[in-house]
């Protein structure tokens, strides 16, 4: 080809040295028009391609949105979650709802299938927060209830298999959309599929949902406290709108901040926020408004509200989270258990801070029967748990180092299995499939039976009370692993240490009695009796020993017991522990180090 150029040059009398003939520049000029026409043809397929996945997105979006239920089952689940759940986080504002619900009825099926960009930014994540919503609702809704039965379409379908499909599409709606235009929305949804997640027991996924969560919110600076600005919408009174979602978004910060300070905690993880409570409420510039949300929870003469719930647990005890979070990932050295005297005094008079609605000891129900506050029951006792789980945690790296940190940490963990006790014993939860009673639960268990084990030689005051709650206590996970894995896992493993228990204080009493070995019933009543208690090895060195995480060790360690033990023994039924070889079958499993408790508690009865 290039020869055949070179001869059609110089038949013409030019030269084919020089690129500046004129046929060098006609040449030139049509490789220059051939490049630009395929450029053209490049830009041509790649805004076709853009084009095509934007019909893509357009299509998935209205496919996703149009698995949303009649408006009869919205209707009811609906209101279901505003009654029932909501008030566990306060994170929706009802009537801001019922407007966005109103709004999104009234779009017209054009307008759907122009595609979700020529939504406003908060009508398009819309479908997104709905589907959490129904989805939370379907773990509380009431089974018989055949208007939202006829969604049940297959056989063995239930409300949770339901909800999680619900969850699902949410969370699809939201990866759909990107993270561009991200609204408050965003934000409650994506705590609302957390919240799902927890409840389901698949707690590393809820972790990580709740980082990106975090995100999305600081993106709109709910960090700052900053109102967030007004989307285009066709609702009237704009202003009050503005202001009400204004003010929930400082309710979905702390929200976001305690989850996060909480689950560092019990989990191990890495804290993403920051709070100074004070700082934060100056950035609501009406006086009295900045009172009403951020000082009312002091208020003993109104009504409490459901934020007056979570502000009063904040400042008395979530707080110190992160404090406790430091003194772990620094060792919990001796020489700073300063800081626990320190935080334990705190925390002793906050409590006295406690309006009487709210109380951990003989509170006033008074408010429990007014109307809208029906919720203030099961809101008392979840505050009442996590407050003593600040207490256990607080303690619990100093259980084998400190006989102080010991009593403390085995009457907090009593003070959660007793709460929780009074919280399943209500009838709003006892058919409820949910996972979020086994939290509290399971450290509780596990931190009392670790310090029952091991420290049976030194008269534990407690140690009586401690086995009538652990024994309730395993009853609760029993029931709730019937319908959850990670359930039937923790009642696994809390199992195997209960038993772990019987058999050393039934060992100590086949060792100085003839008598038949010990029921459960006599297990209680008698343990509490110093002849029951074996002696620990006294060359143990238990500075060795790292005191368990239990959640963190069941999700992230794979903490698991190959045998489930018998511990529904009725308590009529004699039970030898003497028969069970501890050493076979009984082990526990995981990728915990050398120097864990569960590495030790293997080898304790070998």
């Amino acid at each position: 080809m290039v020869n055949e150029n070179q001869n059609e040059i110089s038949n013409f009398g030019y030269t084919s040295q020089s690129s500046y003939n004129t046929l060098a520049l006609l040449r030139a000029t049509e490789q220059h028009t051939s490049r630009r026409n395929l450029s053209n043809s490049s830009s041509n397929k790649t805004y076709e391609t853009r084009g095509a996945l934007q019909s893509d997105a357009n299509r998935k979006y209205k496919e996703l949105v149009r698995r949303l239920p009649s408006q009869a089952c919205i209707d009811a689940l609906v209101q279901t979650f505003f009654y029932g759940i909501n008030w566990q986080y306060d994170l929706l504002d009802e009537e801001e709802f019922r407007e966005q619900l109103d709004a999104w009825r009234k779009m017209s099926y054009s307008d759907l299938l122009a595609g979700p960009e020529n939504l406003t930014p908060q009508g398009r994540v819309f479908p997104a927060l709905l589907f959490q919503v129904l989805a939370q609702a379907l773990l509380f809704h009431s089974p018989q209830d055949e208007r939202v039965n006829i969604l049940l379409d297959m056989a063995g379908m239930t409300f949770y298999d339901l909800g999680e499909e619900y969850s699902d599409v949410g969370a699809e709606i939201l990866s759909l959309l990107g993270k561009r235009g991200v609204t408050i929305g965003s934000a409650q949804a994506g705590l609302l599929r957390a919240s799902f997640l927890k409840s389901s027991g698949k707690v590393v996924e809820a972790w990580h949902i709740l980082g990106a969560t975090i995100r999305d919110a600081q993106e709109i600076g709910l960090h700052t406290g900053r109102p967030i600005p007004a989307q285009p919408s066709a609702l009237s009174e704009q202003g009050a709108r503005t202001t009400r979602r204004s003010y929930i978004g400082h309710k979905v910060w702390v929200v976001l901040h305690i989850w996060d300070i909480h689950m560092a905690v019990v989990l191990g993880r890495p804290i993403a926020t920051n709070l100074k409570i004070d700082d934060f409420a100056l950035t609501v510039d009406n006086d009295e408004k900045r009172r009403e949300l951020f000082s009312h929870w002091q208020n003993a003469t109104d009504p409490p509200r459901p934020f007056d719930v979570i502000l009063a647990g904040y400042n008395v005890a979530y707080r110190y989270f992160p404090d406790i979070h430091c003194l772990e990932q620094n060792g919990a050295r001796l020489q700073e258990y300063a800081v626990v005297e320190k935080v334990h005094a705190a925390l002793k008079k906050n409590l006295e801070l406690l309006p009487p609605w709210c109380r951990l000891e003989d509170p006033n129900t008074t408010f429990d029967q007014i109307p809208g506050c029906h919720w203030l029951p099961l809101a008392r006792e979840g505050l009442s748990s996590l407050i003593y789980l600040v207490f256990l945690t607080l303690h619990r790296p100093y259980i084998f180092t400190n006989a102080v940190s010991r009593t403390e940490a085995l009457k907090a963990g009593i003070a959660i299995l007793r709460a929780q006790d009074r919280l399943f014993q209500r009838p709003e939860l006892q058919s409820c499939k949910i996972f979020n009673p086994v939290y509290a639960s399971f450290d509780a268990l596990v931190l009392i039976l670790a310090i029952c084990i091991t420290f049976l030689d030194q008269g534990l005051e407690q140690l009586a009370e401690a086995i009538q709650v652990v024994s309730n206590g395993l009853k609760r996970l029993d029931a709730i692993g019937k319908l959850n894995p990670m359930a039937r896992s923790a009642h696994a493993v809390a199992s195997n240490l209960y038993l772990r228990l019987q058999h050393r204080l039934n060992n100590s009493r086949a060792t100085s009695s003839s008598e038949i070995p010990l029921n459960n019933t006599d297990l209680a009543s008698h343990c509490g009796c110093s002849t029951f208690f074996t002696q620990m090895p006294s060359e143990l060195d238990f500075h060795n020993v790292s005191p368990p995480h239990p959640l963190r060790d069941l999700f992230y360690d794979h903490l698991s017991t190959v045998h489930i033990p018998p511990v529904g023994i009725p308590d009529n039924v004699s039970f030898d522990p003497l028969t069970v070889d501890l050493g076979d079958g009984w082990d526990f499993e995981g990728t915990f180090a050398d120097e864990s408790f569960w590495s030790f508690i293997n080898g304790f009865d070998h």
